[in-house]
């Protein structure tokens, strides 16, 4: 069988020293392909603010490793059938929201990771083991190496505990969500504040002195810059419903100028032209 070519997540890291990530809240595969092919890392897509179905999530794994990107899936809880469904389907990386406490890391790993690591259950005829192509032993063992998970650090609990959570053996690492953290440390959605941008970058910091993998998710420009001096080495800083808003905005009022000045250029030949806002 010939295998796909792959670079897993620890050798990029160590290439490139940043991934850069998009998120495609949309679901759809074209946008995927879109950031793939544009060079983006990671493709994320969300499963704890959106419902999606197994055929849309496959599509999306596909789609990532069409370009070469890897698949990241947020996940609605740290539940058993959550965890072990989207890495069946082929997610590389795994984000589970508002953990606080290391008892839920340790469940996340146990539902995450063959043994002797956790107890994921086995089925050897998933995609993520390749349908059964390759010996069952080696595909578990990949997995194990080539499947990353990460708590996502956003909420004042989870932030005194960061060492504790993180350090959990089989966590690789940990993912700075801004906006709920912000929320939860009594700033809501300060990210201009001092006092909040110290507690975020120092976030990032106690991650990587862990020894392992600082991530954020934010298309706020300072906070991606603090993260980035702090030390982060995933940056999901794209999406596609934020760049076709802003895209669709900006052209919107172009053409609104556009008309405007035509209107006024042509306003005596053409008296019923419609009023321009």
């Amino acid at each position: 069988m010939k295998e796909p070519e792959t670079i897993e997540l620890t050798s990029r890291l160590a290439r490139e020293g940043v991934l850069l990530g998009c998120a495609v809240d949309s679901g759809s595969p074209q946008f995927v392909e879109i950031a793939g092919y544009l060079g983006y890392d990671i493709i994320w897509i969300d499963l704890e603010h959106y419902c999606r179905d197994i055929s849309t999530l496959q599509a999306f794994c596909m789609a990532c490793d069409l370009t070469g990107a890897l698949p990241l899936m947020r996940l609605a809880n740290a539940s058993r059938t959550s965890i072990l469904h989207a890495l069946e389907l082929g997610a590389r990386l795994i984000v589970i929201p508002m953990v606080s406490d290391a008892a839920t890391a340790y469940e996340i790993v146990r539902h995450g990771k063959f043994a002797p690591l956790g107890n994921r259950g086995f089925n050897g005829g998933t995609r993520a083991l390749a349908y059964g192509l390759e010996g069952s032993a080696a595909a578990m063992l990949s997995a194990n190496a080539d499947t990353h998970l990460f708590p996502q650090i956003e909420t004042a609990e989870g932030f005194d505990r960061i060492e504790q959570i993180v350090g959990v053996e089989g966590i690789s690492g940990g993912l700075v969500g801004p906006a709920d953290l912000s929320i939860s440390l009594g700033m809501p959605l300060e990210f201009e504040n001092p006092k909040f941008v110290a507690c975020y970058r120092q976030a990032i910091a106690r991650i990587r002195s862990c020894g392992k993998i600082a991530a954020t998710a934010t298309g706020h420009r300072g906070l991606l810059r603090s993260a980035l001096d702090a030390g982060a080495q995933i940056v999901i800083g794209a999406s596609d419903i934020g760049a076709v808003r802003d895209s669709l905005r900006s052209t919107h009022t172009d053409l609104c100028a556009l008309v405007e000045s035509t209107a006024r250029l042509e306003q005596g030949s053409h008296s019923g032209m419609r009023n321009i806002r």
